[in-house]
């Protein structure tokens, strides 16, 4: 497709959602930006951030249609197979969103570099990425569960796409290991940490990546836990190296359903804890201890603390190279890696808990 055939479909997105384009949302979109984002006009912001919701709908819809953005035999000129074949699945709702969404993309790489630079490409490439991230992700380090992955896609097909059947699309789907074949089976190779419930152990140990329940044995302590714990919408929403021990994970499904709390909502508060932080630095300290078993453990902190430097802030942490290497010396301990962490990250701002919840979450989460 051309930059025309893009604009059209923009065009469409529009109509199909009972919005004019007119030319100042043509002149917006086409305009070249600069790499700073922060530099761009507020209406120029406001035009992208409608054309990306308003071009996400038009993507679902054409799944919801079994539409494509091009001739389906490009797929298979292009891979050697079909999308059917690929994915062993010869139909469905799963097979309706993997065309979409491969003609899009064989589509939006036929974009003339020239035209990189230009608003709608920009959010043409952001649209197909926050589709793959969670649709169709590419093989490398980092791994999400299938039952979190699950969760992601239900919460975007029920938003942009009711009218698929998200029960039949998420339990025929290889990606989720719910289905037959090749692509299904590969899931189940890839593994995910979680932590061992034993309070005199808590090592991380890797596990299957898959939907079903499974009894596992700690190879340090022997001790043998279910992972997940229970069966609760919260828990699948959350990475498993933050699920809390099993007894910990009643207490705060009682403290869920007494408040009358959502499990979206219950999800980020826990996240948002200082418990969850250091989860997340035990982790990470695991992970890099099993890819470098010969770094000391102040190069691993090193490489732990510049791995939060270099994400976008609020989420990094701001601090210069000389604060990072004079910390970093200072550490004697994880505990200490830890407790460097939780201190730059005071002040920043908190998930909203008006009414303390909070507090009483990372109460029960370090009783």
């Amino acid at each position: 497709m051309n930059i025309d055939q893009w604009v059209h479909c923009i065009r469409e997105a529009y109509e199909s959602s009972g919005k004019a384009f007119s030319a100042k949302e043509r002149e917006a979109i086409l305009q070249k930006l600069p790499e700073e984002t922060l530099r761009v006009g507020e209406s120029t912001r406001n035009v992208i951030g409608e054309t990306i919701e308003l071009f996400t709908h038009y993507f679902f819809k054409k799944v919801t249609l079994g539409e494509t953005f091009g001739s389906i035999e490009r797929v298979k000129q292009r891979f050697g197979r079909s999308i059917e074949s690929n994915y062993d699945v010869s139909s469905g709702p799963f097979i309706d969103m993997a065309k979409t969404y491969w003609t899009y993309q064989l589509e939006l790489h036929d974009l003339s570099p020239a035209y990189s630079n230009l608003a709608l490409a920009r959010i043409l490439f952001q649209i197909h990425g926050d589709i793959a991230s969670v649709f169709f992700p590419t093989p490398g380090p980092a791994v999400i569960w299938v039952r979190q992955r699950r969760e992601m896609q239900k919460k975007l097909l029920e938003e942009y796409a009711p009218e698929i059947d998200a029960d039949i699309f998420l339990n025929n789907n290889p990606l989720l290991g719910t289905s037959k074949g090749r692509v299904a089976k590969t899931v189940f190779n890839e593994k995910v940490w979680v932590r061992c419930p034993n309070h005199s152990c808590l090592r991380f140990i890797k596990i299957p990546n898959t939907v079903k329940q499974l009894e596992i044995k700690c190879p340090k302590c022997k001790k043998s836990f279910l992972f997940p714990a229970e069966e609760v919408l919260w828990l699948n929403r959350l990475a498993p190296l933050f699920h809390p021990t099993p007894g910990k994970v009643k207490s705060l499904e009682n403290l869920r359903q007494h408040l009358d709390i959502p499990d979206e909502d219950f999800t980020m508060l826990i996240l948002s804890t200082t418990w969850a932080t250091e989860q997340l630095q035990r982790k990470l300290f695991a992970e890099m201890k099993e890819m470098y078993p010969k770094a000391s453990d102040k190069e691993l902190f090193k490489v732990i603390i510049k791995s939060r430097t270099e994400e976008s802030i609020p989420f990094g942490l701001d601090i210069s190279d000389k604060e990072m290497e004079e910390a970093v010396q200072s550490m004697n301990s994880l505990d200490d890696l830890i407790e460097f962490v939780l201190s730059k990250e005071k002040g920043e701002p908190d998930w909203p808990d008006p009414f303390g919840i909070g507090n009483r979450i990372e109460e029960i989460l370090k009783g």
